[in-house]
């Protein structure tokens, strides 16, 4: 029998998310959302990936097919990165 235990994780949430985000694979609307929430929120922290986040986002979702809800919602999240103030150009 397999027992599952829940690993507690004292770490703050933004930076479980960071090192979750290192393994996503930026080829799909999903992973264009996170990564730019992501990027949204670890400007908002001051954190220095928030940039390179954004970036591997952009250029992931330049290879994606437009037109599914997912690709809206993902893309509305990726303006948001966007125009987020501490960007740099």
């Amino acid at each position: 029998m397999l027992v599952f235990t829940q690993r507690h994780d004292s770490r703050p949430a933004l930076q479980q998310a960071l090192d979750a985000a290192s393994g996503l694979k930026p080829g799909s609307w999903a992973s264009v959302e996170a990564l730019s929430m992501l990027a949204v929120e670890a400007r908002a922290h001051g954190r220095p990936e928030a940039d390179d986040l954004y970036a591997t986002a952009r250029k992931a979702a330049q290879g994606l097919k437009h037109g599914s809800v997912e690709s809206v919602r993902a893309l509305t999240w990726l303006a948001r990165a966007e125009r987020d103030p501490g960007r740099t150009p």
